[in-house]
Order: structure tokens, then C-alpha cells, then sequence
């Protein structure tokens, strides 16, 4: 428990964060590829991996996040912290807005042109959405320890 003394509450937290992404793209991915390949993307199994993926993920955050904040001291933001915030938070507005746009642009696509270029059921939407929340976390937490690393 010493290495937590090594950083500050807000790096333990980012840190915490990304993890929590690389471990919800670690159980997703793998179960949903098979899905693809065998065609079943619009199954109920789809519906079950986006739940329990979720449920894995506010079971992390409360046990490690509470955690953190119970082991070591919370600091006061300073305006470089806010900065830093900031700018994550743009790169992570960009990252989300970009996909939510990608889908928009999908769905119009599919009217206009009566293609069937994937037909978007609940299902794979949710599903293309719980992949842009994790690529727009990861970008947010990202870009907050580059900051704060390249600053020390």
C-alpha cells in the first residue's frame, strides 16, 4: 500500500478509470466478436453481455474508487488542474460527439439509400454507444495523465 503514497488522490483515480475501461474492453470484445462471425448480433445474448458489462462496471467503480478515496487524502484543484480537465474533457466531447454523428449519419445513409448496411436494431445501437463511451473515457483519461506526467 505504500506505492499509493508515490501519487496524488485525482492520478489514482484517472488511473482507477482506465482501467476500468481496459477491463470492460477485455470482457466485452472477446464475447461479442463470436456474435459477429456467427451473425447472431441482434440476439438477446447481445443483451445480456451490454447488462453484465455494465453491472461489472459499477461494481469496480464503487469498490475501487471508494476505496482510494478512503486511502488517501483529497487535494484541492488548482487552476492547472482544471486545465488539465478541460482538456480532456474536449478531447473526450469529440471523441463521443464523432460517434454519435458516425450512427446519425448510418441511420440517414440507410433511408436515403435503402441500403442495408447493417440494420440497426436496440441492440447493436447500445452496443455502438457502450463502445463510444469506453473510446471517449479512455481518450479523457489519456489525455489527463499525459498532462499531469508531462508536467512533473
Amino acid at each position: 500500500m505504500k506505492f499509493l503514497n508515490n501519487y496524488s488522490n485525482r492520478e489514482l483515480n484517472i488511473w482507477a478509470e482506465l482501467i476500468l475501461d481496459i477491463l470492460v474492453s477485455f470482457y466485452f470484445f472477446p464475447k461479442i466478436f463470436p456474435l459477429i462471425i456467427d451473425g447472431q448480433l441482434y440476439s438477446d445474448a447481445l443483451v445480456g453481455i451490454i447488462a453484465t458489462s455494465i453491472i461489472l462496471a459499477i461494481v469496480y467503480s464503487i469498490v475501487v474508487f471508494g476505496a482510494i478515496n478512503a486511502l488517501t487524502k483529497r487535494e484541492e484543484k488548482d487552476e492547472r488542474d482544471y486545465i488539465y480537465e478541460l482538456k480532456s474533457y474536449r478531447i473526450s466531447y469529440y471523441l463521443s460527439h464523432g460517434g454519435i454523428l458516425g450512427i446519425i449519419c448510418l441511420i440517414v445513409f440507410n433511408a436515403l439509400y435503402q441500403e442495408n448496411i447493417g440494420l440497426l436494431t436496440p441492440p447493436k445501437i447500445a452496443m455502438i454507444l457502450l463502445i463510444i463511451a469506453l473510446l471517449s473515457s479512455t481518450g479523457k483519461s489519456l489525455t489527463q495523465l499525459f498532462n499531469y506526467r508531462k508536467n512533473i
